[in-house]
């Protein structure tokens, strides 16, 4: 495809937008192909593309992109056919793939020319999976997600230092599992995204499946969710509805302190798009196909900034973009499109966004830990300079202090458990139901089993 720089000039003297300019593309050599995922690897030296024929393939990133630097260093065959999910650890250099043959992990370090991964699970219906996630704490644990078999699909969890099955979750999802997320500060919380419209929040810590279940959000069926800082959840539903929730407290189970979540419908119209690509740590990405164009608008405490964006124009023409990466600290902007190109675009300024979502919000909650260590210290050095008879009545109030909190801690979580149970016999209920209408529609799924990509 050929670009009229010129043209491109001219837009950007016209209008007030800033407009990234499209420097150089890979193109997929075979015809029909889709380039699906991109994701870095945690140094931000590499590119990781996913394609719709099972390819995976690594582009330099480290330095200024150009025709002859974006060429893939290394390629290789994953899987015989479509990868329906790739990422990458965050502190290595694995890469984990899902499609119909199973969950694949490989290892860049190693010589994958001879398409052997250094873990491949599988489950024992032969289920194709469809998602799955690293655990971005220590990278132990990685998780995936499965295509619906019968009634229900399957969420497995499993340990990469020993090769094995450590969770298995069958029973709370009733359609496509499309998304999985650990959370990025507790690694003992899962979040699921499904088609049958529910996230779900799991506590690892649990061993049985019904008390893992710490939380469900109910909603339309899901394309993306994730973590938007520590109890923050987004969710981004394929029919282009858009919500903001929060992770519920333990310590807190009234209901007037339930916090509402923040639900956006239907962004199409108000975003001025056709489709999001999803969200990201500092922006939104959203195209469309008719007006052939695609754009990044900031995405900061939780709200869109419309009145400012970075236009890609003529994006991937009338093709849908498949994902967006934004290097950190860099004017380079990179996409991937149904069209079977990975392009390389370069904004007037460095683009300044967060590595992660959780960046800003981790560093701060480290210096108020900081300085709460600093007030305790000073508390303890005035407490030394008071007498033994002030030291005996204070122990005497901390020790009823203490017996107050104990009951009143005992008394949250019996309410808690009453609360929980109550919820997920709901919860139950609402899934026996959807799950009968589901059945009730018989073979609805057959006709699309092949491709599962997102429906626009």
């Amino acid at each position: 495809m050929k670009y009229d720089y010129k043209l491109q000039s001219q837009i950007l003297q016209t209008i007030n937008m800033p407009v990234a300019i499209p420097i150089t593309f890979s193109a997929s050599t075979t015809p029909d192909v889709w380039a699906l995922n991109l994701a870095p690897l945690y140094n931000h030296t590499q590119l990781i593309t996913s394609y719709s024929d099972g390819t995976v393939k690594s582009f330099p990133i480290e330095s200024s992109p150009n025709k002859l630097t974006f060429q893939p260093t290394e390629s290789f065959k994953a899987h015989p056919g479509s990868i329906n999910m790739m990422r990458c650890d965050q502190i290595g250099n694995l890469i984990g793939t899902a499609a119909a043959d199973g969950v694949k992990v490989w290892d860049l370090r190693c010589n994958n020319n001879n398409n052997t991964p250094v873990h491949w699970f599988r489950n024992d219906r032969g289920i194709p999976f469809l998602s799955l996630d690293f655990d971005p704490i220590n990278g132990h644990l990685l998780a995936g997600g499965s295509e619906l078999k019968q009634s229900d699909s399957e969420l497995h969890i499993w340990d990469l230092r020993t090769s094995s099955l450590v969770r298995s979750y069958i029973d709370s999802h009733h359609d496509d599992i499309t998304e999985i997320k650990f959370h990025p500060l507790k690694s003992n919380y899962l979040l699921s995204g499904s088609t049958d419209g529910y996230v779900n929040i799991y506590d690892l810590n649990e061993p049985e499946e019904e008390d893992s279940l710490f939380q469900v959000i109910n909603g339309d069926s899901v394309h993306s969710a994730g973590w938007l800082s520590e109890d923050r959840i987004y969710t981004l539903s394929h029919m282009e509805t858009f919500s903001i929730h929060q992770l519920n407290d333990l310590d807190s189970l009234d209901s007037a302190d339930v916090v509402q979540p923040t639900l956006h419908g239907d962004i199409r119209e108000t975003w001025g798009c056709e489709y999001v690509v999803d969200v990201y740590p500092g922006y939104i990405a959203m195209g469309s196909n008719s007006n052939r164009f695609a754009k990044l608008h900031e995405f900061k405490n939780e709200k869109v900034d419309l009145s400012r964006s970075i236009d890609l124009n003529s994006a991937h023409g009338e093709e849908v973009i498949r994902d967006v990466y934004v290097k950190p600290g860099s004017e380079f902007i990179f996409s991937a499109g149904e069209d079977g190109n990975v392009k390389v675009w370069k904004n007037d300024w460095v683009i300044d966004v967060p590595e992660k979502f959780c960046q800003e919000e981790t560093a701060a909650a480290t210096n108020t830990e900081q300085q709460d260590v600093e007030m305790v210290d000073a508390e303890q050095g005035e407490e030394k300079s008071s007498s033994a008879d002030s030291d005996e009545d204070s122990e005497e109030e901390t020790v009823e202090v203490k017996k107050k909190e104990k009951k009143s801690k005992k008394e949250k979580k019996e309410k808690k458990e009453k609360k929980e149970k109550k919820d997920k016999k709901k919860d139950k209920k609402d899934k026996k139901e959807k799950k009968e209408k589901k059945e009730s529609k018989s073979s609805k799924k057959d006709s699309k089993k092949e491709k599962r990509f997102k429906p626009y």
